[in-house]
This record gives structure tokens, sequence and C-alpha cells, in this order.
């Protein structure tokens, strides 16, 4: 079976690309937002019942296109890449499920 090597080198090296920038945006927003979401959380005289108590939901949703752009690309590469995008795809879920954690209790609490 004859494959293209220049189209498996390409997918395997942008399959790699995607993959990592979802896993460091991934990795950034489930640090940072971990920290905001203490500090939002408890407010003072209720608990997140400020209307500008929130978090804003496109940064996860972008790092999970990037991690499932990773792994359909891994799809082409003959190569065992797509455990980057799938450590993306966990590192931007945990922000995702704070943020709507947090739309949840503000919407309980108000």
């Amino acid at each position: 079976m004859r494959t293209n090597r220049i189209t498996t080198s390409a997918a395997w090296y942008l399959s790699f690309l995607m993959g990592q920038a979802s896993v460091l945006l991934g990795f950034m927003l489930a640090i940072g937002w971990m920290l905001a979401f203490a500090l939002i959380l408890p407010k003072g005289n209720g608990w997140a019942t400020s209307p500008h108590a929130t978090l804003p939901i496109e940064p996860p949703l972008i790092g999970l296109a990037l991690g499932a752009v990773g792994l359909w690309l891994a799809r082409w590469s003959r190569e065992p890449i797509a455990r980057y995008a799938v450590a993306g795809l966990i590192f931007n879920a945990i922000p995702l499920a704070l943020v709507l954690l947090l739309a949840v209790l503000q919407m309980w609490l108000a």
C-alpha cells in the first residue's frame, strides 16, 4: 500500500502543534480559573450572586476546538500522536466545567 509521506508528515506536525496548543491553553486555564473560582465563589455577602462574577466560556471552547482539530488530524498520521490532543481536551474540560458550575450556582442562588 502506497501512502503519501508528505501528507502523513504534515498531519503529524499539525496534530502535534494543535495538541500542544490545546494542552498549554487548557493547563493555563485550569490552574488560573481554579484560583479565580476559589476567589469568586465565596463573595462577601453571598455566594457568587453578583452579575459581574462570571468567567467567560469562550477560552475553554477554543481549547476544546484546538484539541478536536488535533485529534482529527492525528487520524491521518500513522504514528501515535493523539495523546497530546486528548490531554488538551481533558485540560480544557476542567475550566468549562467550572464555568458551567458557576453559571448554575448563579441561577440557583439568584
